[in-house]
């Protein structure tokens, strides 16, 4: 019985360690994404406003559908972790929305959209990846890092260009995606970790009964 317990109690620290840890190929299928948008606007010849709108709507709402999925499956222990992922994916899905909702608009007004959403996620990703007991969180601190500093020059620099406007938003995108995918493996070995865990339990039970 006394063996018992610690199998047990690994078993739910190993799922527990990342209750997301099952969704790895969610982060590495926005990381991928992430990273491919900002590989098209960095190629891209002759970028317009338009086109810059609607990649970053497609990225804003990627992370929206993934913070939100996150959040739903995260730890029971970490609400103010799941509260926060939920929060910023709806914030996400709106800024999204309003990017595919106007994508003619000033360089000037989306630059202060964009640079807001990444202010405001960023502090959030920092903050609960500090709550957070995650593994990982020490890319989610690097990732909201960024997410900080370049959030905060558009704000600062509300005149910038378009030319300058997407070299920041593919320092960002390239970035973000590389620390998504490099997550995506953590959690990727962590399901793996887990899997091979668990299975042994049932095994040290069946093999109990039959030692006299």
């Amino acid at each position: 019985m006394s063996h018992s317990e610690p199998m047990g109690a690994r078993g739910r620290s190993s799922f527990r360690v990342e209750d997301v840890a099952d969704h790895w190929g969610l982060v590495m299928g926005y990381g991928v994404v992430t990273l491919v948008l900002g590989l098209v606007l960095a190629v891209w010849p002759s970028e317009t406003i338009a086109i810059v709108a609607v990649l970053v709507a497609i990225q804003l709402l990627a992370t929206g559908v993934m913070r939100i999925v996150l959040a739903a499956w995260a730890s029971s222990e970490d609400a103010a972790g799941r509260v926060l992922l939920g929060l910023t994916g709806g914030l996400a899905l709106v800024v999204g929305l309003l990017c595919l909702r106007d994508p003619i608009q000033s360089v000037l007004v989306l630059g202060m959209i964009i640079g807001a959403w990444w202010l405001v996620a960023g502090v959030a990703d920092v903050v609960g990846a500090v709550l957070s007991r995650r593994e990982h969180r020490g890319w989610d601190i690097a990732g909201g890092l960024v997410g900080v500093l370049v959030g905060g020059f558009l704000l600062v620099n509300t005149d910038t260009s378009l030319r300058i406007f997407v070299v920041v938003l593919c320092v960002w995108l390239l970035l973000t995606g590389g620390i998504a995918v490099v997550i995506a493996w953590g959690l990727r070995a962590a399901s793996r970790s887990a899997a091979g865990i668990q299975p042994t339990a049932p095994n040290a039970a069946a093999s109990g009964p039959a030692q006299p």
